[in-house]
């Protein structure tokens, strides 16, 4: 994205709010305790009236609170679905990240190791380091040679993080009759965080090409936010793109009674099924619904089109950690005990990640809430392994390869 492309998407958002405020309410960062209430549309405005790059650094300087409000946004777009102008916020706060980025307010410091438009990054590495390979399944670039026509997209995290998961559910796509190859790309949302939107759509639109020149018609999805990625390049609507659990609910897939009582600690538990934020059409979550259908589940009180973030998009941790904890301690903890659930079943790897992680920071005395797990993992024998996970992501900075993933990431 330009200059210009980001500072006219942020102009036309700025043009169409009528400041009725709407989206105030649904925002804790356009509504702080400590500071005068926003909407979409004044942030928008403060920005288009910047103008250029000197401006922008000027505004930065002299309102660092605006600053602070875009870069705590997750970008979830629950202020969207309140607003009578129909001002995309996530595309909004998109843009405000690419121009404080442009203007020189925010660097890559902070996101080094999230560069996946790179050979290397925090998950290339960890692979590496860790001796996660995929090299005897067939790639993109394997697919003429093996006729495939379809395309499995796991995501980052689950095929860095839950190898064996992943075969799995490779090897039961094959069982299904499609002739499947696999990706372990990244579907370059880590760019967009950064504000580095230029190279998150050259990112995607490389996948979706590399796709197409292979012959593939097909892309079957682990987590909606890869999904929305694809969606929006040019070029994906010739593909069709399919969510995993959509192909699991019509193959009358169901979860294995051992492993959901094992992941929720007890026997007959109740479920709470967590929709993604990226996850609002219920592409995702609808199917999951009749998958789940014979266990126990109550709904959040933040669901399906009301889909909350679960701390982790936007990188929101890098300048609020504080503020990326409540998030996940609503989903995970505050919404699920309301509602009287023992399992957090989540639709997406990173939301995952974030609980375990967030699970992980609790002292040790802190009173045990509901459990979590990821869908796959009630439906597959094998499961995220996250004690393993997490040691090894810190071990890899310090131990033999240490100097190396330093000189790769920093």
């Amino acid at each position: 994205m330009t200059w210009e492309n980001a500072l006219e998407t942020v102009r036309a958002a700025a043009e169409a709010c009528r400041e009725c405020g709407a989206c105030t309410p649904r925002c804790e960062v356009l509504c702080p305790p400590d500071a005068p209430a926003l909407t979409v549309g004044s942030l928008a405005r403060a920005f288009v009236e910047a103008q250029t790059p000197e401006g922008v650094a000027s505004l930065a300087a002299e309102r660092p609170d605006l600053v602070f409000a875009v870069r705590r946004c997750c970008m979830d777009g629950l202020c969207t679905l309140s607003c009578p102008d129909q001002v995309n916020a996530r595309a909004v706060f998109a843009a405000l990240r690419e121009l404080l980025a442009l203007a020189g307010v925010t660097t890559q410091a902070g996101f080094e190791s999230t560069q996946v438009d790179k050979e290397w990054h925090i998950f290339s590495v960890y692979r590496a380091v860790h001796g996660i390979y995929y090299n005897d399944l067939p790639a993109v670039t394997d697919a003429p040679a093996w006729k495939a026509d379809t395309l499995f997209f796991p995501g980052c995290s689950l095929a860095s993080y839950a190898p064996d998961l992943t075969r799995e559910v490779l090897a039961w796509l094959r069982d299904q009759g499609m002739n499947a190859v696999l990706s372990v790309d990244c579907c370059g949302s880590p760019l967009r965080s950064g504000g580095f939107a230029d190279r998150a759509n050259a990112h995607r639109q490389a996948l979706v090409d590399a796709a197409l020149a292979a012959g593939i018609t097909r892309v079957v999805f682990v987590c909606p936010g890869c999904r929305d990625e694809w969606e929006a390049a040019s070029g994906a609507d010739a593909l069709e793109l399919v969510a995993l659990p959509q192909l699991l609910a019509d193959a009358g897939a169901s979860p294995l009674p051992e492993k959901v009582a094992q992941a929720a600690g007890c026997d007959d538990p109740t479920l709470a099924l967590f929709d993604s934020c990226h996850d609002r059409d219920g592409r995702f979550g609808g199917p999951l619904r009749h998958v789940f259908a014979d266990c126990r589940t109550v709904e959040l009180a933040h669901h399906g089109k009301n889909a909350v973030c679960c701390g982790a998009a936007g990188a929101v941790s890098l300048v609020d950690p504080a503020i990326c904890d409540r998030r996940a301690r609503r989903v995970l903890d505050e919404e699920p005990t309301s509602a009287g659930a023992d399992l957090v079943v989540s639709n997406c790897p990173t939301c995952e990640y974030t609980f375990a992680a967030t699970r992980r920071a609790e002292p040790a005395d802190a009173p045990s809430g509901p459990s979590h797990a990821h869908y796959l993992e009630l439906l597959f024998p094998s499961s995220f392994d996250w004690p393993q996970t997490f040691s090894q992501l810190e071990s890899m900075w310090t131990g033999e390869y240490g100097p190396w993933v330093c000189q790769q990431l920093l």
